[in-house]
């Protein structure tokens, strides 16, 4: 193959990477058809993605590892720059930040956020048995260092409030927008860092709350 030529599948791969992960973001996994995705590609072909992907978990693995990769490396520069964090607050805000930085520094960041909140709220066995083994490792790492946060807190009863709060602070983040438009109200008048203080805030309260099973309310 010449480098021409595989400048060019490059060039589509990524163009139907990044076609993908909009239509994942704002219609849905399971309400996106391969078809689509090379349209809104701007692929002659039809079949496009077949050829690069295979098949919709292909696609899937395919976005899941680009964004695991970018936020990792973003993590590392930010790591490099911060000192070690000295409360749980400030482990929650480091573990945080690579997400909104994602944000601004990627003009896909918020559909990489909403596409994470939909592997959620849309996954299936299939879909977890892609997405789970490269986010494993990150999870891990995080329960381990929450272990030493909240020593008290039973293993299992920690790693289902991460879990919980996870998935409430992608959604959150996923959907910032519904801000304007709350049954109490606009709430849209936060800046970007006071909304980020108070997502943090959220989830260290989430992880530290008193272990309260058993007890009479």
């Amino acid at each position: 193959m010449s480098r021409t030529s595989a400048k060019s599948g490059d060039d589509t791969r990524q163009r139907l990477l990044l076609s993908a992960l909009q239509l994942y973001a704002r219609e849905g996994l399971h309400a996106t058809s391969l078809r689509r995705i090379s349209t809104a590609a701007g692929s002659k072909n039809s079949a496009a993605v077949h050829y690069h992907f295979n098949n919709k978990l292909g696609v899937v693995a395919a976005l899941v590892e680009m964004i695991a990769g970018e936020l990792a490396t973003i993590d590392t520069r930010l790591r490099a720059q911060a000192p070690r964090p000295a409360s749980l607050r400030a482990a929650c805000r480091q573990t945080l930040l690579p997400l909104i930085q994602l944000t601004q520094t990627r003009s896909w960041g918020g559909d990489a956020i909403a596409f994470m909140a939909r592997l959620v709220s849309e996954s299936d066995p299939d879909i977890a048995a892609v997405v789970n083994p490269v986010y494993q490792p990150f999870w891990q790492q995080v329960d381990r260092g929450l272990s030493e946060w909240l020593p008290g807190l039973p293993a299992e009863v920690r790693r289902l409030r991460l879990m919980f709060v996870s998935v409430n602070v992608l959604h959150g983040m996923a959907e910032v927008t519904s801000l304007a438009h709350t049954p109490l109200g606009d709430l849209s008048h936060f800046d970007a860092d006071t909304l980020f203080d108070h997502l943090v805030d959220y989830l260290v309260g989430g992880l530290q709350a008193p272990d309260n099973k058993g007890r009479a309310s």
